[in-house]
């Protein structure tokens, strides 16, 4: 920044001759001549500084202060800038997925910790297990998620099977233990689908993996934008320092930008209207278990029953009901510190309160605290949102099921 200021203050000043060689007089319009073309220069300047960091290091960008994650997105950075599709991409899965893993690829804001803990305590049979539940993302973990900026998604799978805690043990024994009948991997992806090779986020090998089982979960569009501020509220300012002040904070009581941001073609809106229109699309798929939010609240039991036939544990009564009392909302409520995101690849955010968000854990507000947001849509905003389903699914049958869920005519239904 500083030899770029230098340079862009001798352009100005280089610009800017002391008279006018045709009379040899100072003007206010050869001076602003001057001032207009050393401008110029400064953009050019800046226009070849973005450009150079975007190409050869653009997470410099995101040492930017509050908003570097600006920059970041306007040069092509993926966003969220944390979550990388690399390591489903093309054959980087072959390296470390097997078969038998259960990857739980919910919707962005669908109830992800939710079916993650479901799921494991599904495998366990709502024992203990061979390890204890440190954290959501030890046990069960996201290897799309970047820890570190300077990490890279496939370095950061090696890492996983590598890396030693601050207490001698290793990562691996608590996701990867040959205990479980099945490994857990959290993921907010999509299928590969034809037609959808443009779409970044559509890189989960569902059907070139048919012994991988994918669990998808999809929520009232309305409803994800609604929990978006308050997630983006609740990540650590450490966090946000690393990744160019992203997520920004945002207006407890205003949706207006987040709206805006969940539509097609913004930052945040493949999460949601991709996703669901893919993964609909792969719902009678026999890996693939396709379940809405809506259902799961209304019925908790049926979807765990649900859950754990797809993924193929048997439970006895009692299990099914130590199982049932582990993924209730009282129980996780009353244990936020397993569900903090501690980032163990970047030691500072891996153990304590130090995770990916604030004491209290990535389960919602009103798990915690049995309040809600106050605020509600505008009948223009509800219009807008219901308009583009239509637009966009085209089906019926769709609109409706993403609207409201209800039996989905997939395998396990």
């Amino acid at each position: 920044c500083l030899v770029f200021g230098r340079l862009a203050t001798r352009c100005i000043r280089g610009s800017m001759p002391d008279k006018n060689p045709v009379d040899g007089k100072r003007t206010a319009a050869w001076t602003g001549l001057g001032i207009f073309k050393g401008f110029g220069l400064v953009v050019v300047l800046f226009a070849i500084a973005v450009g150079t960091v975007a190409k050869v290091r653009p997470a410099l960008f995101l040492r930017i202060p509050r908003v570097g994650f600006i920059p970041w997105a306007m040069t092509g950075g993926i966003m969220p800038p944390y979550i990388w599709p690399t390591v489903f991409a093309g054959d980087n899965h072959k390296s470390w997925l097997k078969d038998n893993d259960v990857v739980v690829s919910t919707g962005a804001k669908s109830g992800t910790t939710w079916m993650l803990f479901c799921t494991h305590q599904i495998r366990v049979k709502g024992q203990a297990g061979p390890k204890p539940f440190v954290d959501v993302s030890v046990t069960t973990p996201w290897p799309e998620l970047l820890q570190h900026p300077d990490h890279s998604p496939m370095e950061q799978v090696e890492m996983m099977h590598n890396f030693t805690l601050p207490d001698g043990s290793n990562l691996a024994e608590y996701w990867d233990n040959k205990e479980y009948p099945f490994r857990i991997f959290k993921s907010h992806y999509m299928p590969r689908q034809h037609g959808k090779e443009g779409v970044r986020e559509a890189v989960l090998p569902v059907r070139e993996r048919p012994n991988v089982k994918y669990v998808a979960m999809a929520r009232n569009g309305l409803e994800v934008v609604r929990s978006w501020n308050p997630f983006s509220n609740e990540h650590r300012a450490e966090l946000l320092a690393l990744w160019g002040g992203f997520p920004p904070r945002l207006p407890e009581d205003d949706i207006t930008e987040s709206f805006q941001t969940w539509l097609p073609g913004n930052a945040m809106g493949a999460l949601w209207w991709e996703y669901v229109a893919c993964w609909w699309a792969f719902r009678n798929d026999p890996n693939v278990l396709l379940l809405h939010y809506n259902d799961m609240i209304v019925d908790p039991r049926v979807g765990i029953k649900k859950l754990a036939a797809f993924v193929g544990v048997p439970l006895t009564p009692s299990e099914f009901e130590d199982v049932a009392e582990k993924c209730s909302k009282e129980y996780m409520g009353a244990h936020p510190e397993h569900f903090r995101y501690l980032l163990p690849l970047n030691p500072p955010f891996g153990k304590g309160e130090s995770g990916f968000v604030e004491k209290g854990g990535l389960v919602s507000k009103r798990l915690r605290t049995g309040k809600q947001e106050t605020w509600k849509f505008s009948e223009e905003q509800k219009k807008v949102w219901a308009a583009t389903e239509e637009e966009m699914f085209q089906d019926p049958a769709l609109v409706k099921w993403a609207r409201e869920g209800g039996s989905e005519p997939g395998a396990f239904a």
